[in-house]
């Protein structure tokens, strides 16, 4: 099975480092490569959810050869949600949706938005995070092409119209117990979009959890695909 994994904003291929040794041989870990950062960097920007899951379907073209899963975190939640849709109505339906770390799709927004800060505020919402290293808010010139990354994905979720389109496949959700940027009400309500068998995984640990608790979560993630698998042979 493929899970093709889209990380948080700003995130690159490095968001999940380690997956892959994690999951092997249940699943070939995929991460998608987004437009000006690592490999692509130096491409124009995407910041509309339409623009970015026709992107990211294109890097999924050969997922209608065998069985998937996608999995999305914090952004990335909403970005792998619109693209189970998008993948669906094209008849290609994921075995399972993993969401992390984010609100759910159908609930309007909350807070100022990020994508309209300041340099100052949105450098000081990074350090409330916890997810960028010191030595890179530190740096002038690291900052000045990090910044017009992050707010390219902020703007995409900020201005994704809210959505209740329910989960094409069965949903599992998870993140922190001590998010201060999610509420564990706000995470659950992805049950909504889910039924009544969603699952929601709720670990200790800040916004990052998806770094601190990474062995835990890669376990559940592989005992998921590993069950949905013995399912569909059966």
């Amino acid at each position: 099975m493929i899970l093709f994994c889209v990380p948080f904003a700003g995130g690159g291929t490095e968001a999940f480092d380690g997956w892959r040794e994690a999951l092997a041989p249940v699943a070939e870990v995929r991460v998608a490569r987004l437009p000006g950062r690592g490999t692509r960097y130096g491409e124009p920007l995407v910041d509309a959810m339409p623009a970015l899951v026709e992107d990211l379907a294109a890097q999924c073209e050969d997922l209608s050869r065998g069985p998937f899963a996608l999995l999305g975190y914090s952004f990335g939640s909403y970005a792998a949600h619109a693209l189970a849709l998008h993948l669906a109505e094209r008849g290609r339906v994921a075995r399972r949706l993993f969401v992390g770390g984010s609100r759910s799709p159908h609930l309007p927004p909350l807070g100022p938005a990020r994508h309209l800060m300041r340099d100052a505020e949105l450098m000081a919402e990074l350090r409330a995070m916890n997810g960028t290293a010191p030595e890179v808010l530190a740096s002038a010139e690291l900052m000045a092409m990090y910044l017009p990354i992050l707010r390219a994905d902020f703007r995409i979720a900020e201005t994704y119209p809210p959505t209740a389109a329910p989960a094409p496949c069965p949903l599992t959700v998870f993140g922190a117990s001590r998010d201060a940027f999610v509420p564990t009400a706000d995470l659950s309500a992805w049950s909504r979009l889910g039924g009544d068998d969603t699952e929601v995984r709720v670990y200790d640990g800040d916004h990052f959890v998806i770094r601190s608790e990474r062995p835990l979560i890669c376990r559940a993630v592989r005992a998921h695909l590993l069950l949905d698998a013995l399912n569909t042979a059966s």
